[in-house]
């Protein structure tokens, strides 16, 4: 029940999306991670689900949920960014809605100078789903493994492959 969904209402979410990021309309599969993430409201004591959306969209409705500035690359989604916003899945009440708003406006602008950057440690984790075509696959592998990376998961598929004497 991740996100306060049961099954069920997860399916609707799904069947709502129809494979499609919510705000934008790109296909699932054509998105960066090839999944729509949960997008959903907290602040306070206040949190619901608003939709299946997209990594880019994610970031934009970050923006819309921080009163962030708009900039001229960004403003056009502002409108999109709140019609979605007022059309949450879960569907809030007015009062909620009231609510969120007063949240989102109590909150400190956001800006990319104001965060707080934290070193990683040790490599990146990267995800490969195996239920995309081998093409897909392949692209995900060169665009995030070096050459020597690439030519050392060549090696063990070969070995892999190769019948036990």
């Amino acid at each position: 029940m991740k996100y306060g969904l049961t099954c069920d209402n997860y399916d609707l979410l799904v069947a709502r999306a129809n494979g499609h990021c919510e705000l934008c309309q790109t296909a699932e599969s054509r998105t960066t991670r090839g999944a729509l993430v949960i997008d959903h409201f907290a602040g306070g004591d206040l949190f619901f689900v608003r939709g299946l959306i997209c990594d880019r969209c994610n970031s934009v409705m970050s923006r819309h949920d921080r009163r962030a500035t708009w900039g001229p690359s960004s403003l056009p989604w502002a409108d999109k960014a709140r019609r979605y916003h007022l059309a949450a899945f879960e569907q809030p009440t007015p009062e909620e809605f009231k609510q969120a708003e007063q949240i989102i406006a109590s909150r400190k602008p956001y800006a990319v100078k104001d965060r707080i950057l934290t070193p990683v440690k040790g490599p990146k984790t990267y995800y490969v789903r195996l239920d995309r075509s081998l093409e897909e696959i392949a692209s995900k592998l060169r665009h995030h493994l070096t050459a020597g990376e690439r030519t050392e998961l060549a090696e063990l598929l070969a070995k892999a492959s190769t019948p036990p004497r």
